[in-house]
Parts: C-alpha cells; sequence; structure tokens
C-alpha cells in the first residue's frame, strides 16, 4: 500500500509541534523531501529527513517526538530501501508521516560537512527548534547516495532547478574516503539523468574520470592485500574476483611495471 503525502502546512505544524515539546535548544537540519517543499520543488513529501551534528540532539528530538505521540519503527516494518538508508532512528505518528532521523552522516556515506553547514539556510524557529536548510545542491548529493523510490524524480527536479554544479563536484569529492567513493555513486546518478532524462551536467565528464581512476585503484589496492595474504595464479584470481582477463591482466601488468607484484611459480605475490 503507498503511503501518502503530506504538504507543507502539514511539515511545518509536525515542526512547531516538536519545537514545542523540546527540553534543550537543538539546531536541525532539514535535508530531503521537506527541504524540497521549503524550496518551491514539491508538493509534497511522505517523510521528514532530519540531519544532526551531535547525538545529544538527536536524542533529544526523539524524546520530543515520543512526547507528541510519535513510535519508533522497528527495522522489520522498514522496506529494504530504507533500511540501507541506516538513519539512527525513524519513527512514524497515526497519519503514518516519518521522521528519519540522521546524526552526522546519511547512509553511512556523506557527513555533515563545514561547507554543508556553512551553504545552509536559515528557516525558522519554533519552541527549542531551529530549522535550518541545506542547499539544493547538497540535497542533490545527498540524494545520489540513497535508493528510495522518489529519489529519481527529486533528481531530475532539483538538476532543472538550476544548481551550481562545481560546489557539487567539490563537495563529493571533498567526502570521498577509502572506505567510500562517493563519486561512484554520483557518477551513477548522472549517467542514469543522461541517459533517461537527456540531462546533460557540465561536470559529466570530469566526474565520470574521477570515479574510474578511484575504481582502478580500489581494484589495485584490493589485489594487493589479497597477494600479500596469500600468493594466487592468474586462474585463482580470476575466480575470487569474478572478472574477465580483460579486466585482471592490465591491472596485474600495471602492477607489476610500478614493481609492486612479482609472479614466481606462475603465482602473483607481492613484492
Amino acid at each position: 500500500m503507498a503511503r501518502i503525502g503530506f504538504d507543507d502546512e502539514y511539515v511545518s505544524g509536525e515542526l512547531e509541534k516538536v519545537g514545542n515539546a523540546l527540553t534543550m535548544p537543538i539546531n536541525l537540519y532539514l535535508i530531503g523531501g521537506a527541504a524540497m517543499i521549503k524550496y518551491g520543488l514539491k508538493a509534497a513529501t511522505k517523510d521528514i529527513d532530519v540531519l544532526f551534528s551531535t547525538q545529544r540532539e538527536a536524542v533529544e528530538l526523539v524524546n520530543a517526538l515520543k512526547r507528541v505521540e510519535y513510535h519508533q519503527i522497528q527495522s522489520g516494518r522498514l522496506m529494504p530501501e530504507y533500511k540501507m538508508m541506516s538513519a539512527t532512528r525513524i519513527l512514524e505518528n497515526r497519519d503514518g508521516f516519518r521522521w528519519d532521523i540522521f546524526h552526522e552522516y546519511v547512509c553511512k556515506k556523506l557527513r555533515l560537512s563545514s561547507g554543508m553547514i556553512k551553504r545552509a539556510k536559515p528557516f525558522v524557529e519554533t519552541g527549542l527548534l531551529n530549522v535550518r536548510i541545506i542547499s539544493k545542491e547538497d540535497i542533490f548529493l545527498l540524494k545520489s547516495v540513497t535508493e528510495r523510490d522518489d529519489d529519481e524524480d527529486d533528481l531530475v527536479m532539483l538538476a532543472r532547478s538550476g544548481l551550481d554544479w562545481e560546489t557539487i563536484l567539490n563537495e563529493c569529492v571533498g567526502q570521498s574516503r577509502c572506505d567510500m567513493i562517493c563519486e561512484i555513486d554520483l557518477y551513477d546518478k548522472l549517467d542514469k539523468l543522461r541517459t533517461s532524462y537527456g540531462l546533460e551536467t557540465p561536470i559529466s565528464d570530469r566526474i565520470s574520470m574521477i570515479s574510474h581512476e578511484q575504481m582502478d585503484k580500489w581494484f589495485e589496492d584490493t589485489l594487493c592485500r589479497e597477494l600479500d595474504a596469500n600468493p594466487m595464479t592468474l586462474t585463482d584470481l580470476l575466480e575470487r574476483f569474478r572478472c574477465d582477463e580483460e579486466i585482471l591482466l592490465p591491472t596485474l601488468a600495471n602492477l607489476e611495471r610500478l614493481d609492486m607484484i612479482k609472479k614466481i611459480n606462475d603465482k602473483y605475490t607481492i613484492k
């Protein structure tokens, strides 16, 4: 059964209700569909996605929501795309309106960075609640790492509204780390927008190049770790990584050229 959407008046009413139920001041960053409503890009949203920089503020919001008759949703009731978001808490009221609460990171990928905080716009103060809306550019980037049903449509609306693509690219590159290459997520979404909607962006070629470079580096690093733990033949490596020789052989040749691995008795090993 499809969940219904809630308009600006409803969202504003819930923010006011929660603000009056708080026992300490908190700063809340509006990051999803509710933020898009405030930018005039959507008429309704199924939930409100919020991001906090401190765990204490997130806990205070949860407690305030419970005071105004929200209840926490157990993970077994959530659709897979919601589980993947890894929200700190998800609470729902009797109308079916949800709060997806994130502390510092969204989907365990993108964090609330100093750049995002600087670009966020003041929206409203109600009770002890100070609400700020993150920029359209940062909403776009955050939605590029999620997989909910409406996210693709939201990305299209955001892209067509006019965005500073350099800001998106710079924030994306700045967010990347060894265990999370967000350029790949962004490249995948931009490629989908291009092929499905004909939307071209001025950063497409650069993000494509960066994401492929990052994937190549990840593959090389992973190969080296595997060979350091256990020397393997070409057949072993093909089975281990489940890829074709056309992909594996150039990578092995490059690592040999860089003097990082060597081949002894048909087995590749770290040098």
